[in-house]
């Protein structure tokens, strides 16, 4: 039996899969964006001058205000659980693919499978890596607090 066209059509979904993803995700994104700007935008109007704008700035709402200037927060907690969830899914895809290696009998398809397989596995092992060393900078820099990474 030949599994070729099996992987390639799983990979040819895979990249469409993706690539719709990153597409979506970069449309909600500057849509968001372009909403806070806005919104910025009509808030700093309604300032008729230089002190008016200072007291707001340096008010409760003015600090949240400036916060929220940033398009995108760093959230260490969540791209290192990110990249714990990516490292076990492919780490667990690559042992799956090594135990149907073995059922199967064409030549061919054991060895596409063994090269899939071991870069499941290396892909997956290469982010677990990377999510220890996300956390043990974070940590060390002070990015992780206790509570921090809470949904509110």
């Amino acid at each position: 039996m030949d599994v070729t066209p099996v992987f390639i059509v799983g990979t040819l979904s895979t990249l469409v899969g993706w690539i719709v993803w990153v597409i979506s995700t970069n449309v909600r994104r500057r849509s968001a964006t372009e909403k806070v700007a806005a919104l910025h935008g009509k808030l700093l109007e309604q300032c008729a001058n230089s002190n008016e704008l200072l007291r707001y700035l340096e008010s409760e709402q003015g600090r949240r205000f400036l916060e929220s200037a940033t398009i995108e927060t760093s959230n260490p907690a969540a791209r290192i659980l990110g990249a714990i969830q990516a490292g076990l899914v492919l780490g667990f895809l690559g042992v799956a693919g090594l135990l149907i290696r073995d059922g199967l009998h064409d030549s061919d398809a054991r060895e596409t499978m063994m090269v899939f397989a071991s870069g499941a596995l290396a892909i997956g092992a290469g982010f677990l890596v990377s999510a220890v060393a996300s956390y043990a900078l974070s940590r060390s820099w002070g990015l992780l607090r206790p509570g921090s990474s809470r949904a509110s």
